[in-house]
């Protein structure tokens, strides 16, 4: 979040992907950046986690996989129409 917000060279490992944001958000005036707690985002959290372990490719086009689905449920997430 504050490397996003901050003017200089990151060299992180994700120092590609932090110069990209700030390139594109460099001239808009009114832009913020807010972090959303892992807590309100399980669902979002197993799909990234199980995808790299298994080192899948997934679409969310109808669904999501039977791993993640008991967590849909829980969040009361509907399936897309």
């Amino acid at each position: 979040m504050k490397k996003c917000s901050t003017k200089g060279q990151d060299r992180s490992m994700v120092g590609a992907y932090i110069y990209d944001i700030q390139q594109k958000i460099h001239g808009l005036n009114n832009i913020g950046f807010q972090h959303t707690p892992r807590s309100a985002n399980n669902l979002t959290h197993i799909l990234a986690t199980e995808t790299l372990r298994r080192r899948e490719e997934i679409y969310l086009e109808m669904g999501v996989p039977k791993y993640a689905e008991d967590q849909t449920r829980y969040d009361g997430v509907s399936e897309p129409d």
